[in-house]
């Protein structure tokens, strides 16, 4: 029986610790902590962040079309067109006429009234370089060279 009761708290200690570990995520850009009013989470492996915190801390401004569930981000020349649920999303830069489609692992999706989305995706797509350290579970948004 004893052994029973251990091994049920070293199960429940470690399922806590995950979801610990889970709540939290740190999200730098540079040596710039973001705050989130929803905090960053784990889901299938992926970070994903509040999609305006992120889009508007990488110098986009972002749109939420609510009966569309669509989200629309532009950054110089460049157009974002992610859809709620959707394992994909388009980039078109208006300069070259040129529209790519990025494929996804995990898709936008609403957490506590909030739309989270990939924040490596959405980095990269901008041109960022993107590092995760699973021991302190941060990460480190680079800025492109100049």
């Amino acid at each position: 029986m004893k052994k029973i009761i251990v091994l049920l708290m070293i199960f429940i200690m470690a399922v806590s610790i995950t979801a610990f570990a889970t709540e939290n995520i740190s999200v730098y850009i540079g040596n710039k902590k973001l705050e989130f009013d929803v905090q960053p989470q784990l889901i299938n492996d992926r970070t994903m962040v509040p999609m305006r915190k992120i889009f508007e801390s990488l110098g986009a401004e972002v749109t939420w079309v609510g009966e569309a569930e669509t989200i629309v981000a532009t950054r110089d020349s460049q157009i974002i067109v992610m859809e709620i649920g959707k394992l994909s999303f388009t980039v078109t830069d208006v300069k070259t006429e040129v529209t790519k489609e990025v494929i996804l692992d995990v898709p936008p999706q609403l957490v506590e009234s909030r739309t989270l989305v990939p924040v490596r995706a959405i980095s990269e797509t901008f041109g960022y370089t993107v590092n995760w350290d699973d021991a302190t579970t941060t990460v480190t948004i680079l800025r492109p060279a100049a």
